[in-house]
């Protein structure tokens, strides 16, 4: 009994002591991690993470709280906008029926063949409002902010008004000659894959449905069109000749006649098709040696819209700027400047470094600098068109419209760097 006293003893001052120690070593735990976090915080990479995650924190917390109180505002005003949306696009169409009946159905053909399923009504009366309102904002920003002449508000907003039709124009006809790329471009591909489905044993329409694949694009949705029309009780023949309605492509109406004549005549048809597609792969690339043997011509013709028209205008700018400097400065006696042989006048156009590049009269004279810009956006305009003529073999590619755009803007921009430039460079010729 004694033995075991003393052991239970033993064992409880042991584990009492073993507690203390264990307070001691926490004690010094804490201080340890207490110490390591003050050293991560003071240094500067860490201290940088950190503000950068309580910035990330916050400003998320607050794009949230934001993204939260616009959503809640976008659901109370839907129905409002459902009002106003319904009440323009009533107006729209209102304004669009009011056009003459060739014209809507002219307008309708286009958006057919475009792929595009808006209405006609609508869109004439849509482009109608904005070729009122773009003309008004013109008028007004001429009368009352840039304060031009009244002879040039009138002709500067009927300008604005076609300007908008003709742009909704090209706008259409680059939609269609797009679309009739990718249709031509898979049309070889599609034909191929009908003519192997033939031959495996399948009837035309079958085959056909078979080929109408996700990658075909606007053709593969076309001949889903065909199927659906056939299934619906329209004839086969009747359904393949309404999908040449839809789509703008003289070689796709080649393709539709040669297979309505083989169904007709019972003819190889997979062969017929076999060697349309080769004649289509051989049109395809003449028209891509085309481009390759005319490459060097469109880059002549687009250094020269980029960088040569632009520096010979602003050279004949400062040619401008310097000789009326020159005469303004040469003082000629009335009774001199006259005489039997020789009349010498003022100079006829104005180039300052004061007239802006958007005042048609500066010093009451007519400005050159505008001059330059006219000239320069009208050569680009049709360099661009026969850039695109000469790519593509159509005057009306969308290649030439998105060229057009951007040479206008190139071209524009480069003349007033270059003016910039040689209006430095010549300063102290035409200071006074």
């Amino acid at each position: 009994m004694g033995k075991e006293t003393k052991k239970k003893d033993k064992t409880e001052f042991t584990v009492g002591k073993t507690w203390k120690e264990f307070d001691g070593e926490v004690e010094k735990k804490d201080f340890k991690s207490r110490l390591n976090k003050i050293i991560y915080i003071l240094n500067p990479i860490n201290l940088i993470t950190l503000i950068a995650k309580a910035i990330y924190t916050m400003v998320f917390t607050i794009g949230s709280f934001i993204y939260l109180i616009v959503r809640r505002i976008m659901l109370s005003i839907r129905p409002m906008i459902m009002v106003f949306t319904n009440f323009f696009k009533n107006l729209f169409h209102k304004v669009g029926a009011l056009f003459p009946s060739n014209i809507k159905k002219r307008l309708e053909k286009m958006l057919l063949v475009s792929g595009l399923t808006s209405n006609p009504e609508e869109t004439l009366g849509l482009v109608f409002i904005y070729s009122l309102t773009v003309p008004v904002t013109v008028f007004v920003l001429l009368k009352f902010i840039l304060e031009y002449p009244n002879e040039i508000l009138i002709p500067a907003a009927l300008g604005s008004l076609v300007s908008i039709w003709v742009l909704f124009y090209i706008l259409i006809i680059v939609i269609i000659d797009k679309r009739t790329q990718n249709v031509e471009s898979v049309l070889p591909d599609v034909l191929v894959m009908i003519s192997q489905n033939m031959r495996a044993g399948m009837t035309p329409y079958n085959a056909l449905w078979a080929a109408s694949r996700p990658e075909f694009g606007p053709l593969a949705v076309e001949i889903q069109n065909v199927a659906r029309d056939t299934l619906a009780g329209v004839s086969f023949d009747t359904a393949l000749v309404s999908m040449t309605h839809r789509i703008k492509s003289a070689r796709l109406e080649r393709v539709v006649s040669l297979m309505i004549q083989g169904m007709k005549s019972g003819g190889e048809l997979p062969a017929v098709l076999q060697e349309i597609a080769e004649d289509i792969r051989n049109e395809l690339a003449l028209v891509r040696r085309m481009q390759t043997e005319t490459t060097m011509q469109v880059m002549f013709i687009g250094f020269a819209l980029i960088f040569g028209a632009p520096l010979l205008f602003s050279a004949s700018n400062q040619f401008v700027m310097v000789f009326s400097k020159t005469i303004q400065e040469i003082n000629i006696p009335e009774d001199a400047s006259t005489g039997n042989m020789i009349t010498i006048h003022d100079f006829p156009v104005a180039a300052s470094i004061d007239c802006g590049y958007l005042d048609l009269k500066c010093e009451e004279k007519f400005n050159f600098k505008a001059y330059c810009l006219i000239c320069l956006f009208i050569s680009a305009l049709f360099g661009s068109l026969l850039m695109g003529l000469m790519r593509s073999g159509r005057i009306g590619s969308a290649s030439g419209m998105y060229t057009a755009i951007i040479m206008i803007i190139v071209s524009i921009t480069v003349f007033v760097i270059l003016n910039s430039a040689l209006g430095s460079l010549f300063s102290n010729m035409i200071s006074t």
